[in-house]
């Protein structure tokens, strides 16, 4: 059961979460991809991509967390994670939870980086006035 969750951000296309299960602390980083999913998109693309098959659109769903993750919470994360993104057309979009050792704010503020150009702190107070800090 997650005993805690707060979203952090939430641009147009990118949403960040904390969230706590007992005493380990995960951060979930949902980025709309705007692409169809790819092979390398897949842990195991051999069983699962089809290239004929494929949905419209990507959203991934990334859990980072400095700890590895314990293997009675990767169900409850992705059960939480699909909560948060079952709005979506699923049939016609691909939503891949992954999950990886590394400290959240790092890897948070990388991705921030790459896609954005800006991290988290650049965020001005006035935008985080609204409900979308676009």
């Amino acid at each position: 059961m997650i005993d805690y969750f707060e979203r952090k951000i939430r641009l147009r296309d990118f949403e960040v979460w904390d969230v706590r299960i007992s005493d380990q602390h995960y951060a979930l980083a949902i980025l709309d991809e705007f692409r169809p999913a790819t092979f390398d998109d897949f842990e195991i693309p051999n069983l699962i991509y089809e290239e004929d098959d494929q949905r419209a659109n990507y959203v991934s769903a990334t859990y980072f967390s400095e700890e590895s993750v314990k293997d009675d919470h990767r169900e409850i994360l992705g059960q939480f994670a699909r909560m948060l993104t079952e709005h979506l057309a699923l049939a016609h979009c691909e939503m891949i939870v992954k999950f990886y050792q590394e400290k959240p704010e790092k890897a948070i503020e990388l991705i921030m980086l790459t896609r954005y150009g800006f991290k988290e702190s650049d965020i001005l107070l006035d935008k985080l006035l609204h409900f979308n800090q676009e």
